[in-house]
């Protein structure tokens, strides 16, 4: 689910994330079902968890999406969901503070998504696209009116006072423990001991290689003119540092394999093999996001010394799903050794 919200901007269907646990042999409505809640337990009185859903029942064509909370757990949507939430947060709190009050009439402060822009210029792209849709998940911005749609440039909400209490909320563990200790005092429940949800208990796919292992097999047999000798090498390797977790080799050698491949499409550049190579909707995204990668690898190749430390982690690197395609494609598109004609 995380990663097709990166890539598209929209939480996927059920149907995808069903068919996707499907072949890991995990049932997707019992893992859901599983996942730590903090307050009511019934349908009635509110709760809050890693997922907007609640009911017993999910449609194939429902979206049910990933909360803030989640983002404890899944750090590479931190940047893109939870980092300007908690700003944006904070920026509300000081909005409904400092508005004006009425001696006439009983008026709650507004805000739009121009506020919001203005306020806090900077932050990643589309999000604030995705802002009313976020917002309307999280406990610290339930209620009040709105109005309008984001895409239109219309929308506005209502500040209710109540956004206060996140006031102290400055990191993504305070605000999920303040909303764990309000949901569950609203709930009439007792305050579990650890105010975090714990993680996730269900058995989950062991983490395989970064490079699939068969992946590796099939290029090594292709019959080819070209060479696989060192591609084969740098993959490899690849995999080993992965598994030894060593971020800069990591980042170093995926970087060397985006530079070593674009022959085998007949391409002399990356930026070739992304605008030229005719790959399908999907793998056009994930090259895509490969693409942009190399700026992070610039940094771990070109960035010199200096007082300040080093913020490179395994959280840096792209998924192994984008990596796989590109090699999956290269596999397709290494030209094959021409067979003698018979006689």
């Amino acid at each position: 689910m995380a990663q097709q919200y990166l890539m598209e901007g929209t939480w996927p269907v059920w149907h995808f994330t069903v068919a996707t646990l499907d072949r890991h042999d995990l049932d997707a409505e019992d893992l859901i079902r599983s996942l730590p809640r903090v307050g009511s337990t019934g349908h009635v009185g509110p709760s809050y968890g890693l997922t907007s859903h609640i009911g017993s029942h999910i449609a194939d064509d429902d979206r049910p999406a990933l909360t803030i909370a989640a983002c404890l757990h899944l750090p590479e949507l931190q940047p893109y969901m939870s980092e300007p939430f908690l700003r944006v947060l904070q920026t509300l709190i000081v909005l409904q503070r400092s508005a004006p009050v009425s001696t006439q009439e009983a008026s709650k402060p507004r805000f739009t998504i121009a506020d919001i822009e203005q306020e806090l210029p900077g932050l990643p792209k589309g999000f604030t696209v995705r802002l009313p849709g976020i917002l309307a998940l999280e406990p610290a911005t339930w209620g009040g009116s709105s109005g309008g749609t984001a895409a239109e440039g219309n929308w506005w909400r209502e500040i209710r006072r109540e956004i206060r209490q996140y006031r102290e909320a400055k990191t993504l563990m305070e605000y999920v423990r303040t909303t764990a200790r309000l949901i569950t005092a609203q709930a009439g429940a007792t305050l579990p001991t650890p105010a975090l949800p714990e993680p996730v208990s269900v058995p989950l796919p062991t983490p395989g290689p970064y490079v699939d292992e068969a992946l590796i097999a099939d290029l090594e047999d292709k019959d080819t003119v070209f060479r696989v000798d060192k591609l084969l090498a740098m993959v490899r390797e690849l995999n080993a540092n992965y598994a030894g977790q060593h971020p800069y080799a990591c980042q170093m050698l995926l970087r060397a394999i985006l530079d070593h491949v674009p022959p085998a499409f007949g391409e002399r550049t990356f930026q070739g093999v992304v605008a030229n190579v005719s790959w399908g909707r999907t793998d056009k995204a994930y090259v895509k996001k490969l693409a942009d990668f190399r700026n992070g690898a610039d940094d771990v190749l070109h960035r010199q010394i200096s007082a300040h430390p080093s913020r490179i982690d395994m959280h840096d690197l792209p998924p192994r799903t984008y990596v796989n395609a590109l090699l999956q494609g290269v596999l397709v598109h290494l030209p094959a050794v021409r067979q003698p004609q018979g006689s």
